[in-house]
């Protein structure tokens, strides 16, 4: 017998249908009417739907996600992660922005979430390797968004790779917000991906002021690539679950916390 799944409107029974498919080759339109006590008309319509947004492929009668909606479930799913705090975070990031800036925003979601408060900010170039945060920004008039890097990083939703390297060597910030998986006193920001932290790392140099833009889960463990040392990171914003003695740690190097 197969369980049923829950929906409460047609757009909710629609993303449950990605995340049933994420995980799966391949599923018959048959067993996902039953699954979402649905008509199989009404079934085809959905997929009909998704498939025309570029989210699954249509295959002899079944479904699969395509890479496309993989790729947005994914961030998706990282994104929601500590939303609120994130939220925060982002508004508190606004006051360091001003009207005619060169600022940098990486691929991060909390960055994304900066991204998202920018359009009635005033004239702005915005650097980035962000996927969604070039694509959230690419409709407003008043904001020039470059994109960097050449290499698709499929769970992070980033761009990475050398062929901009001379661009990035070229290029002056006033203000860059950088994301990280892991923060300590001792060893800054840093990132698992050598990629990730290599363009990242350029950034920095590229940047007169740096900002890490992080929720308190990401402080007291570090990783592999320091991307920002200690002595280059000016500022770093987060939320106020971040330990005391975390804070005073930065702050006896010098290294201003706003807690929001």
């Amino acid at each position: 017998m197969i369980e049923s799944i829950r929906w409460a409107t047609p757009d909710e029974r629609r993303e449950q249908i990605l995340a049933y498919l994420r995980d799966r080759d391949r599923t018959s339109v048959a067993d996902l009417s039953q699954i979402f006590n649905v008509s199989e008309v009404t079934m085809r319509k959905d997929l009909d739907l998704l498939e025309s947004q570029g989210l699954l492929k249509r295959v002899h009668g079944a479904a699969v996600v395509s890479g496309r909606g993989r790729l947005e479930m994914y961030f998706a799913a990282r994104e929601q992660m500590n939303l609120e705090a994130k939220r925060r975070i982002a508004q508190a990031a606004l006051r360091y922005i001003s009207p005619h800036q060169n600022i940098f925003l990486d691929a991060s979601t909390t960055a994304f979430q900066i991204s998202r408060l920018l359009k009635d900010h005033g004239d702005l170039t915005v650097v980035t390797n962000g996927l969604y945060t070039a694509l959230e920004l690419s409709c407003c008039a008043d904001i020039t968004v470059i994109v960097v890097g050449d290499l698709v990083r499929r769970h992070s939703s980033s761009l990475v790779g050398g062929l901009s390297q001379d661009l990035i060597q070229r290029l002056h910030v006033d203000i860059a917000f950088f994301g990280a998986r892991g923060i300590t006193p001792q060893a800054g920001l840093t990132e698992t991906d050598i990629h990730e932290a290599q363009l990242k790392q350029r950034m920095v140099r590229a940047a007169d002021t740096v900002i890490g833009v992080a929720d308190a889960t990401k402080f007291g463990t570090a990783y592999l690539n320091s991307f920002a040392l200690p002595e280059e990171i000016d500022r770093i914003i987060t939320d106020s679950s971040v330990d005391a003695q975390t804070v005073k740690e930065f702050r006896d190097s010098q290294i201003e916390i706003d807690i929001v």
